[in-house]
């Protein structure tokens, strides 16, 4: 019961430090999607160019999730809550995507950061998801 204010606590820095992570990657690509629109515009034409924003999108979306759940993975191994970090990345993507399997869960009370990290998640991908859409109104020109 005693451990159970830092396990929050821990739950809670690193829930924050991702989605920071997350916000961070999201408005520095705003900061430049338009330049680098106009740039691939000017050298690849603006079909090709919306072609290739709303694919570099994709693309550094998919590794900013990926490098979220690789650091909550490395945490869960690194504090010995899962065997591997290849276990500790499986448990943490599955709970980010409130996948949920329950194949894997942790011991108390660090079980708690289960839930704790789908909430985290279902925010990111939320944001993710309002990113690609204001990208998506941009390229259709609705912005």
């Amino acid at each position: 019961m005693s451990h159970r204010p830092h396990v929050l606590a821990t739950a809670l820095v690193l829930a924050v430090t991702t989605f920071l992570f997350h916000a961070a990657v999201l408005l520095e690509f705003a900061h430049h999607m338009s330049h680098v629109h106009q740039w691939f515009a000017d050298v690849l034409g603006s079909a090709r160019a919306d072609t290739v924003l709303v694919t570099l999108c994709f693309v550094s979306l998919f590794i900013t999730h990926v490098i979220e759940a690789a650091l909550w993975g490395l945490f869960f191994w690194r504090k010995r809550l899962v065997p591997n970090f290849v276990e500790g990345v499986y448990f943490a993507t599955s709970s980010i995507t409130a996948l949920g399997y329950g194949d894997v869960v942790l011991k108390p009370p660090w079980r708690m950061l289960g839930p704790l990290l789908a909430v985290n998640g279902l925010l990111i991908f939320g944001c993710s998801t309002a990113f690609l859409f204001l990208v998506l109104q941009k390229v259709w020109g609705t912005l």
